[in-house]
């Protein structure tokens, strides 16, 4: 009786691990950043996100939430925002200032 309650354990174990990798995975945030300059680099939570002339073509994924974004060009002054994104897709529009000569 012991091998056979082993094999029904084991059964399950396997049904519930298959069940686990039928579930749909939540939708993601897509964030799309328009900057000028156009050649800003984007950082998410202090990681290179791209380029403002790539960004602002196509949005790029990452998961719904609370991230802090930083916006950096050369003779720019840089410019940080906390965003709470929502599964979908936000655009956010950033015009860093120029540091005066």
């Amino acid at each position: 009786m012991g091998v056979r309650r082993a094999a029904l354990a084991l059964v399950a174990l396997l049904a519930l691990g298959c069940a686990k990798n039928n579930t749909i995975a939540p939708e993601p945030a897509r964030l799309r950043v328009i900057t000028s300059p156009a050649t800003a680099s984007v950082y998410i939570d202090g990681h290179y996100f791209g380029r403002g002339t790539v960004l602002s073509q196509e949005p790029k994924a990452l998961a719904p939430g609370v991230h802090l974004m930083t916006v950096e060009a050369e003779d720019h002054f840089p410019h940080d925002m906390e965003l709470d994104l929502p599964k979908g897709e936000s655009t956010i529009t950033i015009e860093l200032r120029p540091i005066p000569p």
